[in-house]
């Protein structure tokens, strides 16, 4: 009972210097317009080096270590970043240790404050982005209906991929008609499940569609999916809330191109090569397939009382001879930059014999600029 007495009084001693050093940082930052690119340990507090994000985002070449890893750097790397940067490092004085025990903070609760002020960038992650067809033409209140329906689909593809065990932590933020939404972790196994979050998505969306028919109409979707790199950053607050990621780069600008040329119930999948992966570079067909795999897990899925019996995400194309080829197809943007991507279908074959299909099939496709 005194242990864990002292276990509360401990997390709560925590909490509140999380909180003391937040508020620092907070007033540090300037309202976020100042962006952490590294700490470390000090003998009486910790040394910052502190940037404002417009100069941040004017270095030329800059190291690994300016967007890239935990900002906690060695003592080594701090001093690289200070040199390359210019800048004079930030010293501040804290009432509490940093490094451990039970009065301090660790390195680990120092990280977790300072991320939140920092400006990440990751090299590769799949990112998919959701768009209501039409939704301007709707009244507000089916607006709002029809964006937690979204919403609901989505948690509910979530619930199931970590029921199964599956590295999922969705990320998400609104385009006002839709959502961006990405895996929290990078990794190939987490850019697989976000294909398989996807395709789980349109079944639960797509029967709820169904079933709701005839009492309030669900609009139509179309999806886009990519990979590709973007930096990482967070809204500042003075209070330590639950932190919110937001993503913005090369893979969420190709996914606004794609889905502004995709047709209602289209799914577009860019033409993404991920080459950090091992020597043989990840394509769109390569993530398909081992998306399948893990679909393949999820027969008898009770999807609103039928049972899935199988499931299956596929790029579409002509029939060559015996076997059909993936089409590449490509669309110019409203700039007039273009993008190499392909039209994809998710196919759900029920128990009870029905079907639940998403996307346009390729005979579909008239007027479009195959390759």
């Amino acid at each position: 009972m005194q242990d864990g007495i002292q276990r509360h009084h401990a997390s709560g001693r925590r909490d509140d210097l999380r909180l003391s050093l937040n508020r620092l940082l907070f007033e540090l930052s300037q309202f976020g317009s100042n962006a952490v690119v590294g700490w470390r340990p000090s003998g009486k507090g910790l040394e910052l080096i502190l940037l404002p994000k417009t100069r941040l985002f004017g270095l030329k070449n800059p190291i690994s270590q300016v967007f890239e890893g935990p900002r906690h750097l060695s003592d080594g790397a701090f001093k690289q970043v200070a040199k390359f940067i210019g800048g004079q490092p930030t010293e501040i004085r804290l009432e509490f240790p940093i490094g451990g025990g039970p009065n301090g903070l660790s390195h680990e609760d120092v990280e977790s404050v300072m991320s939140r002020y920092s400006i990440g960038f990751a090299p590769f992650r799949t990112v998919f982005l959701i768009d209501v067809v039409g939704f301007s033409k709707h009244t507000p209140e089916e607006q709002a209906s029809h964006l937690s329906t979204l919403k609901f689909s989505l948690s509910l593809a979530e619930a199931t991929l970590q029921r199964a065990g599956l590295p999922m932590a969705m990320g998400r933020s609104t385009t006002g008609d839709g959502y961006y939404v990405w895996n929290l972790e990078t990794g190939l196994d987490e850019d697989v499940s976000l294909f398989v979050l996807m395709a789980l998505f349109s079944l639960y969306y797509k029967s709820l569609q169904r079933e709701m028919a005839d009492k309030m109409p669900l609009p139509d979707l179309r999806m886009a999916l990519s990979g590709g790199s973007h930096y990482v950053f967070y809204e500042p607050s003075p209070k330590y809330v639950a932190r919110h990621e937001y993503i913005v780069g090369d893979v969420t600008i190709n996914a606004a191109r794609l889905i502004g040329k995709a047709r209602a119930d289209q799914i577009l999948v860019g033409d993404c090569s991920n080459t950090l992966e091992g020597p043989e570079a990840w394509t769109a067909q390569r993530y398909v397939l081992a998306a399948n795999k893990v679909l393949s897990g999820f027969k008898k899925l009770k999807v609103f009382g039928d049972e899935v019996k199988e499931s299956q995400f596929y790029l579409t194309g002509p029939k060559d001879e015996e076997r059909f080829r993936n089409q590449k197809i490509k669309i110019i943007d409203k700039h007039g930059f273009e993008h190499i991507c392909y039209n994809a279908k998710v196919n759900t074959h029920m128990k009870d014999g029905s079907a639940v299909f998403s996307g346009l099939q390729h005979s579909e496709l008239r007027g479009t600029a195959k390759i």
